[in-house]
């Protein structure tokens, strides 16, 4: 099992420096597909931690438990548990844990005696816990309830996913993330655009 860590200051600027350390464990490790996917969790987990957390500083921990799983981690010293919510329209923040939900195969957080660790989980290389990631904003997937196919383009509090067709008006909501096959991956979507 590989591992890196880094202690970062407790200060936005930090979240650069987290996505330096994800993305470069990734490429070593040949797991670049996941890089994206791992800046944005370790960016919005280590935001997160910023801006609760009192600590002067805050741990980054990148763990491969298998050869196309890895484990992203945010150490901090507030006991406070992160709970997902959804966020109103005009708020501006919230939706961190909503991103990481979207993003990783699984996540949580465990307390410790001085605080916590807040982890998100992806898989590389084909199937992962859940056997496909949940879709995303951008994905192109196949709704297995309506057989439609369509583009999402909101994930309302981790629990609802909005829909449009791929092409022509409309819209459609699914509480069945299960049932919704990620056909093309939201960049290459936005390629065929």
């Amino acid at each position: 099992m590989a591992h890196v860590a880094e202690n970062l200051p407790r200060a936005p600027e930090s979240a650069a420096a987290a996505r330096h350390l994800v993305s470069e464990a990734l490429s070593t490790w040949g797991l670049e597909e996941l890089a994206d996917d791992g800046a944005l969790i370790v960016s919005e987990l280590v935001t997160n931690a910023v801006q609760h957390a009192r600590s002067r500083s805050v741990r980054v921990t990148v763990t491969r438990l298998e050869p196309a799983r890895v484990r992203i981690g945010v150490v901090d010293k507030s006991g406070k548990v992160p709970w997902l919510r959804e966020p109103g329209g005009a708020d501006e923040g919230g939706r961190g844990l909503v991103l990481v939900t979207g993003l990783a195969w699984d996540w949580g957080s465990e307390p410790l005696p001085w605080g916590k660790r807040v982890w998100a989980e992806l898989h590389g290389g084909g199937q992962g816990m859940r056997g496909e990631r949940y879709p995303w904003v951008g994905d192109l997937v196949r709704d297995g309830e309506t057989g439609r196919h369509g583009i999402v383009t909101d994930v309302l509090g981790g629990a609802e996913w909005v829909l449009r067709p791929e092409s022509g008006p409309g819209q459609w909501n699914s509480r069945r993330p299960e049932r919704l096959t990620v056909v093309t991956p939201r960049a290459s979507v936005r390629d065929r655009s």
